[in-house]
């Protein structure tokens, strides 16, 4: 492998050291391993944010409030200084006694925890390994966000009048019959010629294919084949022997912090300076506790130093000529190393999508992954599973296959395109019929085309999204959302053709039966939980929605230069 530059060399190097380093000294749980972004973190609101910038509070945020996080910390921290930079946009202040309160509602403990200002800054060091400034920052940054939220909140209403029509409209049911025209039926009784099928090719060649969509395409995406080396947690596990001297000094060391009792009163001093005392939960009371951490501390600890041994020994072999084998590592350190193989097609290429099945825990791992350079090692990263390094072995470009080599699944896409056509051909028709006659002559008078076909009557159902206990929701599932969708739009006796274009291609002739409407006695009985009921709904909506415009002004990974 050609040499690589000292700094970019030791750059990579000395970024893993300190990431597994931080995170046995600070006991950082996994998910944090994910808050050490790449240089050039984003932007927010327009605003550049630093390496620096991001790292620090990622670290603040994941040491107090993501400490049992199963979600990326990255995207969580974004989201936060999305909110908080947004409020301080705004012109939204916390004051002195807001954050002095919070904080006291922080710690429900003996309130003269606050007096000692050493032993309080101690406590902030061994809980968060943080300081008083590292604390009261974020503690402000939550408020913030919190007060923001708040506010958009409080901005909703609700009106009686909006409140009784969506009552109206989420109550009222109808009862519906209809019968399916599945393309796939029709697919023998069309023709296609040579020329149609190029010409689909055509057509089509350069889009991605995405069935669910609806949506032809031959373009081939970019593909991988990757390695890793990982040390599993289950095997470190059996690594850790935990006797009671080690727990007996984690209880002493920790007791004044994680063990103390409610103040309970003194027997012997009722009537003095010292009528209360500190007492502690007894060691056999948290002896099982004090076991998990310790337990937790070391498997981390233990994984931690060995994939960062692994990761050394890569680093100082990277310009050597060849490339470090990973086979050869895992059988040196005692890892598991893997090729995955990727369960559709059996080989070892992936595209994408496809790699977020290989490590399901790590929704950024297929991003990483495509972004790396070929033969170019990882930084060590952490899963369920336990902490890895990984290697691109391959990149396949994105090609678009010859009409030669896709000739047959063109054909058989078109076929299915056309017998699509055909099955809304005889809808139309049948519509026709069912106009002048019923719903039962309709289905009669193509027949000799389609087949027979089952008229399917429901019970009542509900709009779709509604869940009634008396609807028919097993017949119309979420699948065939669309029937509902027009059926609704009827009147009574009406009839119409429903089209569903992606996954299935599948045409419907629905006819409106019965409308069953709402009292809105009903809704003048129930109105005030339903308000309330409606305003909670509304007010998760709008945050959802503002938080989604907030997210369109945050980038993360892009900066301008």
């Amino acid at each position: 492998m050609a040499a690589t530059s000292w700094f970019r060399r030791n750059q990579k190097k000395l970024l893993g050291i300190l990431v597994v380093f931080l995170m046995v000294i600070w006991g950082i749980g996994p998910a944090a391993e994910y808050i050490i972004p790449k240089p050039g973190v984003g932007e927010i609101l327009g605003q550049k944010i630093t390496q620096d910038q991001f790292s620090d509070t990622a670290t603040r945020w994941a040491r107090i409030f993501f400490r049992e996080s199963k979600e990326p910390v990255a995207q969580q921290v974004w989201r936060q200084m999305a909110l908080f930079g947004q409020a301080e946009n705004m012109g939204i202040v916390i004051t002195k006694d807001e954050l002095a309160q919070e904080i006291r509602n922080f710690f429900p403990v003996d309130p003269r925890i606050f007096e000692d200002k050493d032993g309080f800054r101690r406590m902030l060091g061994s809980a968060f390994h943080l300081t008083e400034p590292q604390f009261k920052k974020t503690i402000k940054e939550y408020l913030l966000s919190r007060k923001l939220q708040y506010l958009l909140k409080s901005s909703v209403k609700v009106t009686s009048d909006e409140a009784l029509q969506r009552y109206l409209k989420e109550n009222e049911q109808i009862k519906i019959k209809y019968a399916a025209l599945n393309a796939r039926d029709f697919t023998g009784q069309v023709e296609i010629k040579e020329d149609e099928i190029k010409t689909f090719y055509d057509k089509y060649s350069e889009n991605y294919p995405n069935f669910d969509e609806g949506i032809w395409g031959y373009k081939e995406p970019e593909k991988v084949k990757i390695e890793y080396i990982i040390a599993r947690s289950d095997v470190i596990e059996k690594q850790i022997d935990i006797t009671d001297e080690k727990m007996q000094k984690y209880y002493e060391d920790k007791k004044d912090v994680m063990f103390k009792k409610e103040n309970v009163k003194n027997p012997e001093g009722e009537n003095s300076d010292e009528a209360s005392v500190s007492q502690f939960k007894p060691f056999d009371e948290v002896k099982t506790q004090i076991k998990d951490n310790i337990f937790f501390r070391e498997r981390e600890a233990l994984a931690n130093k060995i994939i960062a041994d692994v990761d050394n020994e890569i680093y100082e072999n990277i310009d050597k000529e060849g490339f470090i084998s990973f086979a050869k590592l895992a059988e040196k350190y005692s890892l598991s190393h893997i090729v995955p193989t990727n369960q559709h097609n059996g080989t070892n290429y992936f595209t994408k999508d496809e790699l977020k099945e290989v490590i399901i825990d790590l929704p950024q791992f297929p991003q990483q992954v495509f972004e790396r350079e070929v033969n170019d090692p990882s930084t060590p990263i952490g899963s369920t599973e336990g902490k890895l390094i990984f290697r691109v072995i391959e990149k396949i470009e994105p090609r678009i296959p010859s009409y030669e080599e896709v000739h047959d699944k063109v054909a058989e896409d078109l076929r299915y395109e056309k017998a699509f056509e055909e099955a809304e051909k005889l809808a139309e028709k049948c519509l026709e019929k069912i106009n002048q006659a019923s719903l039962e002559e309709g289905i009669k008078s193509i027949e000799n085309d389609a087949g027979k076909l089952a008229i399917i009557e429901t019970k009542y159902v509900s709009r779709p999204g509604i869940i009634s206990e008396d609807a028919d929701t097993e017949i119309l599932g979420s699948e065939r959302a669309v029937i509902p969708e027009t059926a609704f739009s009827l009147k009574v006796g009406g009839s119409a053709i429903v089209t569903e274009s992606r996954g299935e291609k599948i045409c419907y002739v629905v006819k409106l039966v019965e409308r069953k409407r709402v009292d809105s006695k009903k809704f003048e009985e129930e109105k005030d939980v339903i308000m309330e009921q409606y305003l909670m709904e509304k007010q998760f909506v709008f945050s959802s929605e503002w938080e989604s415009w907030i997210s369109t002004k945050t980038q993360l990974g892009k900066s301008k230069s």
